[in-house]
């Protein structure tokens, strides 16, 4: 029985090793999961931030490109009543001034445009250069001198310079509209990269904060298995200890009876040696008196 004891003690002492081993591990894995749910809140929050902050970017874009939308509107109406008015201009002119020897101006501007750029994208000779600019030259003076002819003639009709103030006019108002325009499209791209910016950002963070989370439900699998293992252990040292204990109480009760037995054996021989009138020591005295037979 003695022998049983000391296994038992020995597998208890172990089991207790397991226990508090499988209670560090598990505390441990408690510990990171919360620091990775911590770190995983942090970057949804963020994500939150961000794509509330794009959604802002987005709304004022669009706001923007809505006023585009309106201007370009009132742009093309304002374009309309300058073509309008050009043709009223054009018509006016034959009308009023039918001078055979004017030429169309449009087409001339229309053929200076072709020659400067290919003046400026193409590689000639140095003869069909110089050729080329004398052409430019001699367009340039043409256009100037008309249109002066013209502007001179304009002053003197009444009817033409109104038309001409009126396309003046359509002009700058188309041209205003159309910087408004520029400046709202350019603010709108200004949101809308901001924006694309963010839901980038976002992407990127919320990747970081789905890694997180698998790092979460990793360690909290391992603290639920750590935890599984740790009270089986638990329960298995409280067997173990009601195991031993009654194993020591039955052990103790069984060395009473053995003491109790050699105790009487004992008195018997002592009272034995009484009888025969040898002395008594006092410890004789005491086992006698322990067995109860003083």
């Amino acid at each position: 029985m003695a022998e049983l004891l000391s296994d038992l003690e020995a597998r208890y002492e172990k089991r207790k090793k397991d226990m508090d081993l499988h209670r560090m591990l598990r505390d441990k894995h408690n510990r990171e999961a919360r620091e990775w749910a911590n770190k995983r809140d942090e970057l949804n929050k963020k994500v939150r931030e961000m794509v509330a902050e794009a959604k802002e970017h987005k709304a004022k874009r669009d706001e923007l490109n809505q006023k585009v939308k309106e201007l370009k509107e009132k742009r093309r109406e304002w374009n309309d009543k300058v073509q309008e008015l050009s043709n009223q201009l054009r018509e006016a002119r034959k009308r009023l001034m039918p001078r055979k020897d004017m030429p169309n101006i449009s087409k001339l501007k229309k053929r200076l445009r072709e020659l400067e750029f290919k003046q400026q994208t193409s590689v000639l000779a140095p003869d069909k250069e110089r050729e080329l600019v004398e052409i430019i030259d001699s367009l340039y003076k043409q256009i100037n001198e008309y249109e002066k002819v013209m502007d001179e003639e304009l002053k003197k009709n009444d009817e033409l310079k109104k038309i001409q103030d009126e396309l003046n006019k359509a002009r700058e108002e188309a041209e205003k509209y159309h910087k408004e325009i520029e400046e709202y499209v350019k603010e709108a791209q200004v949101h809308h990269d901001k924006m694309m910016e963010l839901f980038e950002k976002a992407d990127e963070i919320r990747k970081e904060a789905d890694e997180a989370h698998q790092q979460y439900l990793e360690n909290k699998k391992r603290a639920d298995e750590e935890h599984e293992k740790f009270v089986q252990a638990a329960k298995d040292v409280r067997d173990f200890e009601k195991i031993i204990t009654g194993l020591k109480q039955k052990l103790a009760t069984s060395k009473k009876k053995k003491e109790k037995v050699e105790v009487k054996e004992r008195a018997k021989e002592i009272y034995e040696k009484f009888k025969r009138g040898e002395p008594l020591t006092t410890e004789d005295l005491l086992i006698l008196q322990k067995a109860g037979l003083l």
